[in-house]
């Protein structure tokens, strides 16, 4: 099995991090198991640590005032929530939950903090693979606003396909257990109008949905419409 420090190397937010570097942020990190439709945190809570995913798959999402579930991100192995990171105070702006059994890697705040009081190389480089994160989120919520649903889907099957799909040739397979009200939520959109997008690029020959996931045939016809 790959060693701690090699799998924490592997995160993008500690990609630039050396060895010595990476020992010290070793020192501070808990593996953590997690079962399906687990919580991990709920939105409003005091924000203690943050996390990172080496196997599974965790949904992130908010209720709004008339109970709703609003689904905000998807994430799989190597991805970190909440994205705001390390560098604020205020309580989580969401819920996670476990999709698929999970295991997590954790990093209490006060623990980092204390890590960049020792080492402040370490801060600089993580603060500017956050930035880059945060221009990434920023370019999500301009496509949600300035563009109509069919191509806000097409963005966003294209998004998974290449954060989380396998791939062979044309053919994509986004292996995460997600339902249309999920997708929908993620889109921006209703279940209702969802399906219909849906139903037209299975008509097209483009993909097929089941309970495992996604299969997209044919990934470039699908960019065409991008």
């Amino acid at each position: 099995m790959p060693h701690m420090m090699d799998i924490l190397r592997g995160l993008p937010l500690f990609s630039e991090l050396n060895d010595e570097e990476l020992k010290k942020l070793e020192a501070i990190t808990k593996k953590k198991t997690y079962s399906k439709r687990q919580y991990i945190f709920m939105e409003g809570e005091p924000r203690e640590a943050v996390y990172f995913i080496q196997k599974g798959s965790v949904k992130i999402f908010k209720v709004d005032e008339n109970g709703n579930e609003q689904v905000i991100n998807l994430l799989q192995k190597g991805e970190m929530f909440p994205h705001i990171g390390f560098f604020d105070t205020t309580p989580y702006p969401a819920t996670a939950e476990i999709i698929e059994t999970a295991e997590l890697f954790v990093i209490r705040i006060d623990d980092f903090d204390n890590l960049l009081i020792e080492q402040p190389a370490i801060a600089l480089k993580v603060m500017k693979i956050m930035g880059q994160k945060l221009l990434n989120l920023q370019q999500r919520v301009q496509e949600l606003i300035s563009q109509d649903t069919f191509h806000r889907t097409v963005r966003t099957l294209l998004r998974l396909a290449d954060e989380v799909g396998e791939t062979n040739d044309q053919e994509v397979r986004i292996n995460m257990p997600i339902t249309n009200q999920d997708f929908a939520n993620m889109v921006g959109s209703t279940r209702e109008t969802i399906n219909r997008v849906l139903g037209q690029l299975k008509k097209e020959g483009l993909l097929e949905t089941d309970r495992h996931g996604i299969f997209i045939y044919d990934l470039q016809k699908l960019k065409n419409y991008h």
